[in-house]
């Protein structure tokens, strides 16, 4: 449903059956649960909604819309965004229940979709740079026992040979990024480059250079050995707000996507108060138009060491263009 966007359901009390804020709050420095999941209302997660206007509509089981502004935590309740939503939402025939989706009204309605081959969709695919984002299904590797050792790019492949029907996929995902695999191959080479030609201060400057899709492909190029990172933990599955996890996009794209087109937006971790030696996330969206409504294609950012950030954003390194 794309960056920002979700889907909700409710029982004909208001209660929430499944919405993405249904989780545990935040209080005095610790985790604290509500004492009953069950009877958590619509109004306490939607809760710009002054007047219940969304609620009401949708325990009258009515179908709609509605609009409204909306703040969106993230980041552990850290950092703030402010969307416009829109909401639509109808009953679920033969139930008590509604459902609701909710989409960032601008680029959250557009995306796009490109045709290219399987075969070079696969060959740029399995590039040693390329990642996917592995909590998300591409293909329904749980559903036999046999698949469930398969990676994704592995289960994609297989789907494509056509030797496994019992495999399912999502074509439509499938497409897209085999198209985003082919349309950021170029990526690798210029990054490749770079390296080659550093300078001797090789000390200072950029850490990584990397690239989200909004398909889940990621393209990742270390400037230094990993070994040299200033944050080891960067970008791996121990880092959950910086990658793809199941149930939404990284921190550093949702921010991106929400600036002025063809601007950055930089990031200090809330740690580095205390710390002598953090990163820098320099972050900016790729979109097909120099507008609003324009989909985001891409993000990519770059990682500073905070100690070099004057010196590279002073000269900052040219990411290229997608």
């Amino acid at each position: 449903l794309g960056i920002h966007g979700y889907a909700f359901a409710i029982t004909n009390n208001g209660y929430i059956l499944t919405h993405p804020d249904l989780r545990p709050l935040y209080g005095d420095g610790k985790k604290r649960r509500k004492p009953n999941y069950s009877s958590v209302d619509l109004s306490e997660v939607e809760w710009e909604d002054k007047d219940d206007t969304l609620r009401n509509a949708m325990v009258n089981r009515k179908t709609g819309t509605f609009s409204m502004e909306v703040t969106k935590s993230v980041d552990k309740g850290k950092r703030v965004l402010v969307l416009h939503n829109d909401y639509y939402y109808t009953d679920i025939k033969g139930t008590p229940f509604s459902l609701g989706v909710a989409l960032s009204r601008g680029h959250g309605k557009y995306f796009f979709r490109g045709n290219v081959t399987v075969e070079e969709g696969l060959h740029d695919l399995e590039h040693p740079d390329v990642a996917l984002a592995d909590e998300w299904t591409y293909c329904n590797t749980d559903e036999h026992p046999e698949h469930r050792y398969l990676s994704q790019i592995e289960a994609i492949k297989i789907y494509l040979s056509g030797q496994e029907p019992r495999l399912h996929c999502d074509k439509e995902l499938i497409q897209e990024v085999l198209f985003d695999a082919v349309v950021t191959a170029p990526l690798e080479a210029y990054w490749t480059s770079l390296v080659l030609n550093k300078s001797e201060n090789s000390d200072k400057g950029v850490e990584i250079a990397y690239l989200g899709t909004r398909t889940g492909l990621s393209r990742i190029n270390l400037f230094v050995v990993p070994d040299e990172l200033t944050n080891q933990d960067f970008l791996t599955a121990e880092d959950k707000e910086g990658v793809f996890n199941a149930d939404h996009f990284p921190l550093w794209y949702k921010r991106a996507a929400e600036q002025v087109p063809g601007t950055f937006i930089y990031s200090l971790p809330f740690s580095s108060g205390s710390e002598n030696r953090s990163v820098v996330l320099a972050s900016t969206a790729i979109q097909l138009l120099d507008e609003r409504k324009s989909p985001i294609a891409a993000v990519t950012s770059q990682a500073t060491c905070s100690e070099a950030a004057a010196v590279n954003y002073t000269e900052p390194y040219d990411l290229g263009q997608a």
